[in-house]
């Protein structure tokens, strides 16, 4: 279900029209996904595991894996079509109009070159001064100086979260997809992660697709909610909203989400 356009016109950040995606000849995994993230804007993309969350993040960052493949609709960024687009479209988008946190920090980094080496190339795609857009990425972040000359395997997970994010600062892409960020961390690391999510988007302007199972951290950085279920949107509001929701699976997250708020 697609959210609601007010009056004024204006070009999504990431616009998303009957997205599906399936193994060919098997039943769909999404089911014509619709929803439409305005400039800036904070949304939680929420459900039970095996719901669909990271192959809808993998499916909008051009990632899928053969036999996967998307088999009907739309997903657009700044106007952009990405569905079928060319590699060389890809090149273009990936980083600067969408850039991907992963639930494995690691994965998205070289680890035999240091941290330095890694932002500082991504300041020069971009043009900006190595030297500075670093020592500034990291600041941001709450990152120590001294991490840049670490290798990736020398920092913990939520350190390498951080440095993903650095890049984001540096890229500032149109739209920042962050694939269960928290996922395994301790509750003072996730703070320090959603919180370094937050100043990103505040000073870039980035809108945010903060995909996770954990609905207490989704209010953390979000107020609207997209609900998945067995592969399909089921719900789309605000989070205070869930509990009454029509869907069950919506109902289902909010009262799991206050249970465990009461248990703490």
């Amino acid at each position: 279900m697609a959210r609601q356009k007010g009056t004024l016109s204006m070009v999504d950040a990431l616009s998303v029209t009957d997205l599906s995606v399936a193994i060919p000849g098997a039943r769909p995994l999404l089911d014509q996904l619709s929803f439409n993230i305005a400039p800036g804007e904070r949304v939680g993309l929420v459900g039970p595991s095996g719901c669909g969350k990271s192959l809808t993040a993998a499916a909008l960052c051009g990632l899928l894996r053969p036999p996967l493949a998307i088999t009907g609709g739309m997903a657009q960024i700044d106007g952009v079509e990405l569905v079928g687009a060319a590699p060389q479209v890809w090149r273009r988008v990936r980083g600067r109009k969408v850039f991907q946190i992963f639930q494995s920090p690691g994965t998205a980094l070289t680890p035999a070159r240091r941290i330095r080496a890694q932002l500082a190339e991504t300041a020069r795609i971009v043009g900006e001064d190595p030297k500075q857009a670093v020592t500034s990425a990291l600041e941001t972040v709450a990152l120590d100086p001294h991490v840049a000359d670490f290798f990736p395997y020398q920092l913990s997970g939520g350190m390498k979260q951080r440095v993903l994010i650095a890049m984001a600062l540096i890229l500032r892409p149109r739209i920042l997809i962050a694939d269960e960020p928290t996922t395994g961390l301790d509750v003072l690391t996730e703070r320090e992660i959603l919180a370094a999510l937050t100043k990103m988007a505040d000073e870039v302007g980035s809108s945010l697709l903060f995909v996770s199972h954990d609905l207490r951290a989704v209010a953390e950085v979000a107020n609207r909610t997209l609900v998945m279920d067995h592969g399909r949107l089921v719900e789309d509001a605000p989070i205070s909203n869930l509990a009454t929701s029509i869907a069950p699976a919506a109902r289902q997250l909010a009262e799991a989400a206050h249970a465990l708020q009461i248990q703490c």
